[in-house]
């Protein structure tokens, strides 16, 4: 079952003049890092506000324990609406453009629904992955300490994964007071997720990249198992699996991620 979040901006003739220019004032679309508390004041712990309040961008009520589809597919598609998501690769020389932004957001669920969080906006390019908000979300309804299931973000020169992105999931603060990342749900104060039979719920990450024409949209595992997403079907194909590689001696930087078989950018998303 959907809910969805509306954001009506309606200006009224007459009435008081402040009252008129919060109603016409246009709506937030992301925040960016430094607008966001920290977590033991490390700024790798940013804590993203929720639920992100877009009107294309539902709240879904489920009792399952995977993530809703009819939850990530819209938001996925509404990141790539934001300004400097996509189509902002420099034809010259292959490089996001100085516009290019990354946003990052948190999948979670409630006692009552599953969320996503506000967008972060990184104006970094994707050669420098966007920090997503490891130290959780601060809910409107229901506060912090809620689950994350995993983090969402965009490719604005529309690459593949990369082989950071397969590393990233969410962390939680050990009885040690160590921070950590795991391969399962979990809230920051190291709450897990569980499933009917009282399993950890491994966690899954996403992915939009491609062009506005022609989106693509990915998901993965711990395991690096990689779906894409088959709009017309409304489901996901296994397309490869995927590990990460680290850099070579000379060098510092992540070479891409090496896929068996090799991901196809140019087909639709198909069985095999």
């Amino acid at each position: 079952m959907l809910r969805r979040n509306i954001n009506a901006n309606v200006c009224l003739n007459g009435g008081l003049l402040l009252t008129f220019i919060l109603a016409c004032a246009p709506a937030r679309r992301y925040f960016s890092s430094s607008e966001l508390a920290t977590l033991d004041n490390r700024d790798i712990l940013r804590v993203a506000p929720g639920p992100w309040e877009h009107d294309a961008v539902p709240t879904v009520y489920s009792n399952a324990t995977d993530v809703p589809d009819d939850l990530i597919i819209p938001a996925l598609a509404t990141l790539m609406t934001l300004p400097g998501a996509t189509d902002a690769c420099d034809p010259s020389t292959g490089r996001p453009r100085a516009d290019a932004a990354e946003y990052c957001l948190a999948v979670y669920r409630t006692p009552e629904d599953w969320r996503v969080s506000w967008p972060i906006r990184n104006l970094t390019g994707e050669r420098s992955a966007c920090t997503p908000p490891f130290g959780g979300v601060e809910d409107k309804d229901f506060g912090r300490q809620l689950p994350v299931f995993g983090f969402a973000h965009n490719h604005p020169c529309g690459t593949n994964m990369s082989s950071s992105d397969l590393r990233v999931s969410p962390a939680m603060k050990s009885p040690e007071g160590q921070w950590t990342m795991v391969e399962y749900a979990v809230a920051p104060d190291g709450s897990p997720a569980r499933d009917a039979r009282g399993q950890l719920v491994p966690v899954w990450a996403w992915l939009a990249t491609g062009s506005s024409a022609r989106p693509r949209i990915y998901k993965w595992n711990p395991l690096g198992e990689v779906f894409r997403w088959n709009a017309a079907a409304k489901r996901w194909y296994f397309q490869a699996t995927c590990e990460p590689q680290r850099p070579g001696n000379l060098s510092t930087t992540l070479p891409p991620p090496r896929c068996v078989p090799e991901l196809d950018t140019m087909s639709e998303a198909r069985p095999e």
